[in-house]
């Protein structure tokens, strides 16, 4: 099952403050991911660290824990395996970033976490997410600094892996995104999308992404033809609900889910899709197995009758 634990953490000296720091995994027993950064008073940093993974063979992945500053927006990390250009090694303003290439289509997302300081994620026995050596990351932070101090950022993430000769099926997934939101000023609004798998599925993990207008994320099954019963729902945007399931559920080609937002925008200004916390998103993630790169839950149906990828 999904679990959230306290991480093993110690402090080093920064000359200034200590910070919360994560000793690495073994040699032999996985690999760290690690970005730092600032972000000043009463502003919002988005930052993009691009990087190589220190490591020489095939990892297979199998749980994973972290530690960042408690109230990240969001901490992701994406791999540009699939780009036909790498980016240069650096740190970079995410919005910058995203607006000047096509990351957003080329990066496969391979961690993704909210909220929480610290955690742990675990796969079944035997699952585990198959990561290439020596593959360049981008290890995104994103973080509202509501205060009158400059806050210091930090991300860790410690991924652990198992035998090769344990390992008995492997993890893909992305996310269905909704980009063509428009929550007038002074209303509420309601986006929702329907999506059906090209492919038998099973699907461990669900997750919400929205920003602070939206007041409800729903999801419920697609049979291809109409949705059922609401079987997950979070009122908590900050705080996405991330939801693992054991057993998994079966998800045959040609069905999937219908999932929605709820919005209230009591400012004076309409509010579209976008990337920053003023903007507004409708995501749902998915993590299935089998680890089929050609499999993918589908736009069939959109409350706007747009249609996207």
């Amino acid at each position: 099952m999904f679990f959230f634990l306290a991480c093993t953490a110690e402090t080093v000296d920064t000359g200034a403050a200590a910070l919360p720091s994560l000793d690495p995994p073994a040699a032999g027993e996985g690999f760290q991911a690690k970005m730092s950064g600032r972000v000043a008073p009463y502003s919002e940093a988005w930052l993009c660290a691009v990087y190589d993974l220190d490591t020489t063979e095939l990892s297979p992945v199998n749980w994973v824990e972290y530690l960042q500053n408690e109230g990240t927006h969001h901490m992701t990390l994406s791999t540009t395996v699939l780009a036909e250009t790498p980016l240069e090694p650096g740190m970079y303003d995410c919005n910058e970033l995203y607006t000047d290439s096509s990351l957003m289509e080329d990066a496969v997302m391979m961690f993704g976490t909210q909220g929480a300081g610290e955690g742990i994620l675990a796969l079944p026995g035997g699952v585990v997410a198959m990561v290439p050596a020596g593959i360049q990351v981008v290890h995104e932070l994103h973080y509202v600094n509501p205060n009158d101090e400059e806050i210091e950022l930090y991300s860790y993430l410690n991924a652990y892996t198992i035998p090769a000769e344990e390992v008995t099926d492997s993890i893909w997934g992305g996310q269905v995104r909704d980009e063509t939101i428009v929550v007038p000023a002074g209303a509420t609004a309601t986006e929702w999308t329907r999506c059906a798998f090209n492919e038998d599925v099973e699907v461990h993990f669900l997750g919400s992404h929205t920003h602070a207008l939206a007041t409800e994320f729903r999801v419920a099954p697609f049979d291809g033809t109409a949705a059922g019963e609401v079987f997950y729902t979070n009122n908590d945007w900050h705080d996405p609900l991330i939801t693992q399931y054991n057993p998994p559920l079966v998800v045959p080609a040609g069905s999937g889910f219908e999932y929605a937002c709820d919005y209230q925008n009591d400012g004076d200004t309409d509010v579209s899709y976008g990337y920053t916390a003023a903007d507004e998103m409708c995501n749902l993630t998915i993590v299935f197995t089998p680890g089929s790169t050609t499999a993918e839950c589908q736009v069939v149906q959109t409350s706007d009758g747009v249609l996207w990828e």
